[in-house]
Protein backbone atom coordinates (compact mmCIF):
# COMPACT_ATOMS: atom_id res chain seq x y z
CA UNK A 1 0.00 0.00 0.00
CA UNK A 2 3.22 1.87 0.94
CA UNK A 3 4.38 1.16 -2.25
CA UNK A 4 1.58 2.35 -4.44
CA UNK A 5 1.22 5.55 -2.77
CA UNK A 6 4.82 6.56 -3.37
CA UNK A 7 3.91 5.39 -7.40
CA UNK A 8 1.13 7.76 -7.19
CA UNK A 9 2.99 10.47 -5.77
CA UNK A 10 5.67 10.46 -8.02
CA UNK A 11 2.96 10.65 -10.74
CA UNK A 12 1.47 13.48 -9.46
CA UNK A 13 4.65 15.41 -9.21
CA UNK A 14 5.70 14.91 -12.54
CA UNK A 15 2.05 15.93 -14.16
CA UNK A 16 2.36 19.25 -12.40
CA UNK A 17 5.71 19.68 -14.02
CA UNK A 18 4.61 19.12 -17.18
CA UNK A 19 1.64 21.64 -16.42
CA UNK A 20 3.99 24.04 -14.97
CA UNK A 21 6.49 23.97 -17.75
CA UNK A 22 3.45 24.49 -20.26
CA UNK A 23 1.59 27.54 -18.36
CA UNK A 24 4.33 29.08 -16.57
CA UNK A 25 7.50 28.95 -18.24
CA UNK A 26 9.47 27.46 -20.23
CA UNK A 27 10.86 23.34 -19.58
CA UNK A 28 14.90 22.85 -19.68
CA UNK A 29 14.56 20.02 -22.92
CA UNK A 30 13.38 23.19 -24.68
CA UNK A 31 15.55 25.83 -23.05
CA UNK A 32 18.77 27.71 -24.33
CA UNK A 33 20.91 26.54 -22.18
CA UNK A 34 19.51 23.08 -23.21
CA UNK A 35 20.21 23.66 -26.64
CA UNK A 36 23.94 25.00 -25.97
CA UNK A 37 24.81 22.18 -23.56
CA UNK A 38 24.34 20.00 -27.19
CA UNK A 39 26.70 22.44 -29.05
CA UNK A 40 29.38 22.42 -26.33
CA UNK A 41 29.38 18.15 -26.48
CA UNK A 42 29.43 18.34 -30.09
CA UNK A 43 31.95 20.90 -30.14
CA UNK A 44 34.28 19.13 -27.61
CA UNK A 45 34.29 16.13 -29.64
CA UNK A 46 34.69 17.43 -32.86
CA UNK A 47 37.13 20.48 -32.43
CA UNK A 48 38.58 19.94 -28.91
CA UNK A 49 41.92 21.84 -29.07
CA UNK A 50 39.93 24.94 -30.60
CA UNK A 51 38.63 27.69 -28.24
CA UNK A 52 35.06 28.37 -29.27
CA UNK A 53 35.31 31.84 -28.21
CA UNK A 54 31.70 32.62 -28.38
CA UNK A 55 27.90 30.79 -28.71
CA UNK A 56 25.52 33.42 -30.65
CA UNK A 57 21.59 31.82 -30.57
CA UNK A 58 18.87 33.42 -31.85
CA UNK A 59 16.31 31.52 -31.74
CA UNK A 60 16.65 28.50 -34.06
CA UNK A 61 19.85 29.95 -35.77
CA UNK A 62 23.22 29.60 -34.39
CA UNK A 63 26.49 31.20 -35.09
CA UNK A 64 29.83 30.09 -33.59
CA UNK A 65 32.99 32.18 -33.15
CA UNK A 66 35.62 30.09 -33.46
CA UNK A 67 39.24 30.92 -32.84
CA UNK A 68 42.14 30.44 -35.24
CA UNK A 69 42.44 29.41 -39.35
CA UNK A 70 39.48 28.26 -40.74
CA UNK A 71 38.83 24.28 -40.78
CA UNK A 72 39.43 22.01 -43.56
CA UNK A 73 36.43 21.20 -45.44
CA UNK A 74 36.15 18.07 -44.16
CA UNK A 75 36.14 18.95 -40.67
CA UNK A 76 33.83 21.98 -41.08
CA UNK A 77 31.16 19.49 -43.19
CA UNK A 78 31.60 17.14 -40.20
CA UNK A 79 30.87 19.97 -37.96
CA UNK A 80 28.10 21.23 -39.48
CA UNK A 81 26.57 17.72 -40.01
CA UNK A 82 27.10 17.10 -36.33
CA UNK A 83 24.82 20.54 -35.59
CA UNK A 84 22.47 20.06 -37.91
CA UNK A 85 21.27 16.64 -37.22
CA UNK A 86 19.95 17.40 -33.95
CA UNK A 87 17.07 19.45 -35.58
CA UNK A 88 17.50 22.04 -33.42
CA UNK A 89 18.67 24.90 -35.60
CA UNK A 90 17.39 25.59 -38.79
CA UNK A 91 20.74 27.76 -39.60
CA UNK A 92 23.93 27.30 -38.70
CA UNK A 93 26.98 30.00 -38.79
CA UNK A 94 30.62 29.46 -38.35
CA UNK A 95 33.16 32.46 -38.00
CA UNK A 96 36.50 33.20 -37.95
CA UNK A 97 37.28 36.29 -36.58
CA UNK A 98 40.39 38.78 -38.50
CA UNK A 99 43.01 39.67 -35.66
CA UNK A 100 45.49 42.31 -35.61
CA UNK A 101 49.34 42.12 -35.56
CA UNK A 102 49.69 42.46 -32.11
CA UNK A 103 46.01 40.50 -30.57
CA UNK A 104 48.41 37.27 -32.57
CA UNK A 105 51.76 38.49 -31.03
CA UNK A 106 49.85 38.23 -27.49
CA UNK A 107 48.48 34.93 -28.29
CA UNK A 108 51.79 33.32 -29.17
CA UNK A 109 53.15 34.54 -26.12
CA UNK A 110 50.38 33.28 -24.38
CA UNK A 111 50.27 30.17 -25.86
CA UNK A 112 54.32 30.02 -25.25
CA UNK A 113 53.80 30.59 -21.59
CA UNK A 114 50.86 28.20 -21.09
CA UNK A 115 50.37 25.87 -23.92
CA UNK A 116 46.95 23.86 -23.67
CA UNK A 117 47.45 20.34 -24.96
CA UNK A 118 44.98 17.47 -25.18
CA UNK A 119 45.63 13.87 -25.01
CA UNK A 120 42.77 11.62 -26.05
CA UNK A 121 43.15 7.45 -25.61
CA UNK A 122 41.47 5.30 -28.61
CA UNK A 123 39.82 8.22 -30.56
CA UNK A 124 37.57 7.96 -33.10
CA UNK A 125 38.78 8.23 -36.94
CA UNK A 126 41.98 8.97 -38.00
CA UNK A 127 43.83 12.40 -38.91
CA UNK A 128 45.56 10.83 -42.04
CA UNK A 129 42.64 10.30 -44.04
CA UNK A 130 42.22 7.19 -46.69
CA UNK A 131 43.82 8.32 -50.75
CA UNK A 132 40.54 7.44 -52.68
CA UNK A 133 42.78 5.35 -55.07
CA UNK A 134 45.08 3.50 -53.38
CA UNK A 135 44.78 -0.12 -54.11
CA UNK A 136 46.85 -1.21 -50.94
CA UNK A 137 45.21 1.06 -48.57
CA UNK A 138 43.93 -0.70 -45.48
CA UNK A 139 39.88 -0.31 -46.42
CA UNK A 140 37.10 -3.16 -46.33
CA UNK A 141 36.48 -3.50 -50.23
CA UNK A 142 34.52 -5.38 -52.27
CA UNK A 143 34.95 -5.60 -56.37
CA UNK A 144 34.64 -6.81 -59.73
CA UNK A 145 37.47 -6.42 -62.54
CA UNK A 146 36.70 -7.36 -66.08
CA UNK A 147 40.20 -7.17 -67.55
CA UNK A 148 41.61 -5.69 -70.86
CA UNK A 149 44.25 -8.20 -70.88
CA UNK A 150 43.85 -11.97 -69.48
CA UNK A 151 46.56 -11.71 -67.15
CA UNK A 152 44.52 -13.77 -64.16
CA UNK A 153 41.30 -14.49 -65.60
CA UNK A 154 38.79 -13.36 -67.78
CA UNK A 155 36.56 -12.33 -64.70
CA UNK A 156 38.48 -10.96 -61.18
CA UNK A 157 36.70 -10.73 -57.93
CA UNK A 158 38.94 -8.57 -55.75
CA UNK A 159 38.26 -7.83 -52.28
CA UNK A 160 40.14 -6.47 -49.16
CA UNK A 161 39.98 -6.54 -45.31
CA UNK A 162 41.56 -3.80 -43.26
CA UNK A 163 41.16 -1.01 -40.62
CA UNK A 164 42.73 1.74 -39.33
CA UNK A 165 43.14 2.76 -35.79
CA UNK A 166 44.39 5.55 -33.92
CA UNK A 167 45.92 4.58 -30.16
CA UNK A 168 46.77 8.15 -28.86
CA UNK A 169 45.61 11.54 -29.93
CA UNK A 170 47.39 14.82 -28.70
CA UNK A 171 46.04 17.91 -29.87
CA UNK A 172 47.12 21.60 -29.34
CA UNK A 173 46.90 25.33 -31.10
CA UNK A 174 48.30 24.41 -34.42
CA UNK A 175 49.27 20.91 -34.34
CA UNK A 176 47.41 17.25 -33.76
CA UNK A 177 49.27 14.03 -33.46
CA UNK A 178 48.22 10.64 -33.16
CA UNK A 179 50.13 6.85 -32.79
CA UNK A 180 47.82 4.51 -34.95
CA UNK A 181 48.41 0.82 -36.13
CA UNK A 182 47.35 -0.25 -39.78
CA UNK A 183 46.66 -3.76 -40.79
CA UNK A 184 44.97 -5.87 -44.11
CA UNK A 185 44.59 -8.44 -46.47
CA UNK A 186 44.45 -7.60 -49.96
CA UNK A 187 42.86 -10.90 -52.05
CA UNK A 188 42.28 -11.61 -55.90
CA UNK A 189 40.62 -14.48 -56.95
CA UNK A 190 39.66 -15.90 -60.58
CA UNK A 191 35.67 -16.32 -60.92
CA UNK A 192 35.95 -17.41 -64.28
CA UNK A 193 37.73 -20.75 -63.68
CA UNK A 194 36.08 -23.80 -62.19
CA UNK A 195 36.37 -23.78 -59.37
CA UNK A 196 37.06 -20.49 -58.50
CA UNK A 197 40.94 -19.94 -57.99
CA UNK A 198 42.74 -17.77 -55.34
CA UNK A 199 45.18 -16.34 -57.44
CA UNK A 200 47.01 -14.06 -54.20
CA UNK A 201 46.58 -12.80 -51.12
CA UNK A 202 48.57 -9.91 -48.91
CA UNK A 203 49.32 -9.43 -45.27
CA UNK A 204 50.07 -6.32 -44.08
CA UNK A 205 50.48 -4.87 -40.84
CA UNK A 206 52.17 -1.59 -39.70
CA UNK A 207 52.44 0.82 -36.90
CA UNK A 208 52.83 4.96 -37.67
CA UNK A 209 52.89 8.56 -36.30
CA UNK A 210 50.40 10.56 -37.98
CA UNK A 211 50.56 14.38 -37.85
CA UNK A 212 48.20 17.26 -38.94
CA UNK A 213 49.46 21.25 -39.16
CA UNK A 214 46.72 23.56 -39.60
CA UNK A 215 44.23 21.07 -40.07
CA UNK A 216 45.77 20.97 -43.66
CA UNK A 217 48.84 19.38 -44.35
CA UNK A 218 49.05 15.88 -43.16
CA UNK A 219 51.55 13.63 -43.15
CA UNK A 220 52.30 9.72 -42.10
CA UNK A 221 55.60 8.29 -40.79
CA UNK A 222 54.81 4.07 -41.27
CA UNK A 223 57.05 1.14 -40.70
CA UNK A 224 55.05 -1.82 -42.08
CA UNK A 225 55.59 -5.55 -43.02
CA UNK A 226 53.89 -7.26 -46.05
CA UNK A 227 54.16 -10.83 -47.36
CA UNK A 228 52.73 -12.58 -50.29
CA UNK A 229 51.02 -15.80 -50.57
CA UNK A 230 49.71 -17.15 -54.08
CA UNK A 231 46.76 -19.30 -53.52
CA UNK A 232 46.31 -23.04 -53.28
CA UNK A 233 44.00 -23.39 -56.40
CA UNK A 234 46.60 -21.08 -58.75
CA UNK A 235 49.14 -23.57 -57.61
CA UNK A 236 47.33 -26.64 -58.47
CA UNK A 237 46.01 -26.36 -61.45
CA UNK A 238 49.92 -24.40 -62.65
CA UNK A 239 52.09 -27.07 -60.58
CA UNK A 240 54.69 -25.04 -62.71
CA UNK A 241 54.59 -22.06 -60.80
CA UNK A 242 56.27 -24.07 -57.67
CA UNK A 243 59.47 -23.49 -59.18
CA UNK A 244 58.96 -19.86 -60.14
CA UNK A 245 57.35 -18.47 -57.01
CA UNK A 246 59.51 -16.46 -54.77
CA UNK A 247 58.56 -15.72 -50.56
CA UNK A 248 58.28 -12.56 -51.24
CA UNK A 249 58.30 -10.51 -47.69
CA UNK A 250 59.70 -6.68 -46.76
CA UNK A 251 59.65 -4.39 -44.23
CA UNK A 252 59.26 -0.64 -45.41
CA UNK A 253 59.75 2.34 -43.97
CA UNK A 254 57.30 4.72 -45.75
CA UNK A 255 56.89 8.72 -45.73
CA UNK A 256 53.28 9.92 -46.29
CA UNK A 257 52.81 13.76 -46.51
CA UNK A 258 49.59 15.39 -48.34
CA UNK A 259 48.15 19.34 -47.97
CA UNK A 260 44.39 19.50 -48.34
CA UNK A 261 42.76 22.71 -49.83
CA UNK A 262 38.97 23.09 -49.91
CA UNK A 263 37.92 19.88 -52.48
CA UNK A 264 41.68 18.63 -53.26
CA UNK A 265 44.28 17.01 -51.24
CA UNK A 266 47.23 16.15 -53.52
CA UNK A 267 50.04 13.69 -51.62
CA UNK A 268 52.99 12.06 -52.11
CA UNK A 269 54.36 9.27 -50.64
CA UNK A 270 58.13 7.86 -50.38
CA UNK A 271 58.95 4.35 -49.50
CA UNK A 272 62.14 2.36 -48.34
CA UNK A 273 62.64 -1.68 -47.90
CA UNK A 274 64.98 -1.54 -44.36
CA UNK A 275 64.07 -5.44 -45.22
CA UNK A 276 63.45 -7.56 -47.69
CA UNK A 277 63.30 -11.14 -49.25
CA UNK A 278 64.71 -12.15 -51.65
CA UNK A 279 67.29 -9.96 -51.17
CA UNK A 280 67.86 -8.60 -54.84
CA UNK A 281 64.22 -6.99 -54.46
CA UNK A 282 65.46 -3.07 -55.42
CA UNK A 283 64.01 -1.29 -52.50
CA UNK A 284 63.30 2.47 -53.56
CA UNK A 285 59.60 3.30 -54.82
CA UNK A 286 57.51 6.49 -54.77
CA UNK A 287 54.02 6.85 -54.85
CA UNK A 288 52.01 10.12 -56.37
CA UNK A 289 48.07 10.84 -55.97
CA UNK A 290 45.31 13.31 -56.12
CA UNK A 291 42.00 13.61 -54.05
CA UNK A 292 39.06 15.24 -55.20
CA UNK A 293 35.81 15.62 -52.63
CA UNK A 294 32.93 17.62 -53.73
CA UNK A 295 32.05 20.58 -51.55
CA UNK A 296 28.07 19.90 -52.63
CA UNK A 297 26.17 16.96 -51.19
CA UNK A 298 22.61 15.63 -52.78
CA UNK A 299 20.29 13.01 -52.64
CA UNK A 300 19.35 14.14 -49.12
CA UNK A 301 22.15 15.76 -48.46
CA UNK A 302 24.16 12.31 -47.69
CA UNK A 303 25.96 12.26 -51.14
CA UNK A 304 28.73 13.51 -52.53
CA UNK A 305 30.91 13.14 -55.55
CA UNK A 306 34.36 11.56 -55.17
CA UNK A 307 37.44 11.08 -57.76
CA UNK A 308 41.03 9.95 -56.76
CA UNK A 309 43.89 9.09 -59.41
CA UNK A 310 47.19 7.20 -58.06
CA UNK A 311 50.31 5.89 -59.35
CA UNK A 312 53.24 3.93 -58.01
CA UNK A 313 56.77 3.61 -59.01
CA UNK A 314 58.86 1.01 -58.00
CA UNK A 315 62.74 0.78 -58.96
CA UNK A 316 62.29 -3.06 -59.45
CA UNK A 317 59.84 -2.18 -62.21
CA UNK A 318 62.36 0.60 -63.29
CA UNK A 319 59.99 3.44 -62.06
CA UNK A 320 57.11 2.04 -65.00
CA UNK A 321 54.22 3.87 -63.18
CA UNK A 322 51.15 1.52 -61.86
CA UNK A 323 48.09 3.80 -62.55
CA UNK A 324 44.94 3.39 -60.63
CA UNK A 325 41.96 5.94 -61.02
CA UNK A 326 38.91 5.51 -58.93
CA UNK A 327 35.34 7.88 -59.29
CA UNK A 328 31.88 7.19 -57.93
CA UNK A 329 29.85 8.38 -54.88
CA UNK A 330 30.49 8.99 -51.15
CA UNK A 331 28.01 8.36 -48.90
CA UNK A 332 28.25 9.99 -45.58
CA UNK A 333 26.15 10.18 -42.40
CA UNK A 334 27.28 12.03 -38.93
CA UNK A 335 26.66 9.32 -37.01
CA UNK A 336 29.18 6.86 -38.88
CA UNK A 337 31.75 8.69 -36.91
CA UNK A 338 33.99 9.97 -40.26
CA UNK A 339 33.66 6.65 -42.23
CA UNK A 340 32.23 6.44 -45.51
CA UNK A 341 30.60 4.47 -47.93
CA UNK A 342 32.00 4.51 -51.68
CA UNK A 343 30.52 3.55 -54.99
CA UNK A 344 33.18 3.48 -57.33
CA UNK A 345 34.24 3.09 -61.12
CA UNK A 346 37.82 1.27 -60.94
CA UNK A 347 40.26 1.53 -63.10
CA UNK A 348 44.03 0.31 -63.79
CA UNK A 349 46.99 0.04 -65.82
CA UNK A 350 50.67 -1.04 -65.22
CA UNK A 351 52.80 -3.29 -63.53
CA UNK A 352 50.43 -5.36 -60.83
CA UNK A 353 50.51 -4.38 -57.55
CA UNK A 354 49.82 -8.43 -56.21
CA UNK A 355 52.51 -9.73 -54.44
CA UNK A 356 54.94 -11.51 -56.64
CA UNK A 357 53.23 -10.91 -59.94
CA UNK A 358 54.51 -7.48 -60.20
CA UNK A 359 56.65 -8.36 -63.41
CA UNK A 360 53.42 -9.03 -64.92
CA UNK A 361 50.83 -5.69 -66.37
CA UNK A 362 47.00 -5.51 -65.78
CA UNK A 363 44.59 -3.32 -67.88
CA UNK A 364 41.33 -3.54 -66.32
CA UNK A 365 38.18 -1.33 -65.64
CA UNK A 366 35.36 -2.69 -62.86
CA UNK A 367 33.29 -1.30 -60.05
CA UNK A 368 33.64 -1.82 -55.92
CA UNK A 369 32.07 -0.47 -52.92
CA UNK A 370 34.23 0.40 -50.38
CA UNK A 371 34.05 0.95 -46.32
CA UNK A 372 36.86 3.99 -45.52
CA UNK A 373 37.82 6.81 -42.79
Amino acid sequence: MIKNKRILTLLIGLSFSSITCVFFGECYAYSKAHYLGYVQAITDEVLPERKIINTKLRKRSLELVIDGQPLDLETEQILLARLKKTQFFDEVKIVFPQKSEGQKKAEVSEESSSPRTVYEALPSGTIYHAPIADPKWPRFSAGYQIPFKNTFGNKIFNLSFGENLALMRARNHDYTYEIGIQAGLTGLMDVSSEPTRLINSDYFVGLGLSTVHAQHWQNLLQISHLSSHIGDELLIANPSLTQKRINLSYETLKWFTAYAFKSIRPYLTFAYMINRDPSYIKPLSFEIGCDYISQDKFLFDTTRYVFGIHGRFWQQNHYKPTLTIRTGLQLENPIWRERFLQFLIDYGNGPSNHGQFFTKKEHYIGIMVALAN
